[in-house]
């Protein structure tokens, strides 16, 4: 499918794809931004997708993952599909899995719903995290993209809570500056993502601006 020209009319809203946190999916992320998206209806679409990897407790860590493995040993049932943009084989050192297959599934989703002007990536680092990895792709057109994906870089990119792979086998996104004009977000106390993760991965862009908050 050939992706249309994004140039885009004066008159037309921007497009932003918003890729949702980790263990969330497009129908809680879509409720969370409902404010802020209602406020912007006239000049922006904002477009929800779903992780296309579904997780299984043990893939979290920490104290949600305790809670979740006492739940399901008494008996209790997930009700709801657990989702995520990849999960790890092994955390030292850092080995991921799943991250092809969302790869592959945004590329789809450029194609058939695209052009895009703008990607938006919330919550935990983990959909932070893939907006940037596809912000990579599309800039320095790199083999994992595709040969099908005819979507331009982005305009521009939302990061909250972001940061880059351990992962040997993807580090190579982050060896070249990013050109992508791009906004970072982070809490300074966050207990998730270390705010240094997120400061570093800041600094591969060249137009980028950043946005703390005191909490997480």
């Amino acid at each position: 499918m050939t992706v249309k020209d994004t140039q885009r009319p004066a008159h037309k809203k921007l497009r932003v794809l918003c890729l949702h946190g980790y263990e969330q999916d497009s129908a809680i992320f879509r409720t969370k931004l409902r404010q802020h998206t209602d406020s912007l209806a006239d000049i922006a679409e904002f477009v929800f997708v779903d992780a296309p990897n579904e997780m299984q407790p043990y893939d979290t860590s920490g104290v949600d993952n305790m809670a979740r493995a006492a739940a399901v040993k008494s008996g209790e049932t997930l009700n709801r599909v657990i989702r995520g943009w990849y999960g790890l084989k092994s955390a030292e050192p850092e080995r991921v899995c799943g991250l092809e297959t969302s790869i592959a599934y945004l590329t789809t989703v450029l194609n058939e719903q695209g052009p895009f002007d703008g990607i938006f990536g919330f919550s935990q680092g983990k959909c932070g995290l893939m907006a940037g990895v596809m912000c990579a792709l599309l800039e320095n057109r790199y083999e994992a993209l595709g040969k099908k994906c005819a979507h331009p870089p982005f305009a521009f990119a939302i990061i909250a809570s972001g940061y880059m792979l351990s992962d040997s086998k993807w580090k190579h996104l982050y060896e070249r500056p990013l050109s992508t004009p791009s906004l970072h977000m982070y809490g300074i106390l966050d207990s998730y993502i270390h705010v240094s993760k997120s400061i570093d991965l800041c600094r591969v862009y060249s137009q980028s601006a950043e946005l703390s908050t005191h909490g997480g």
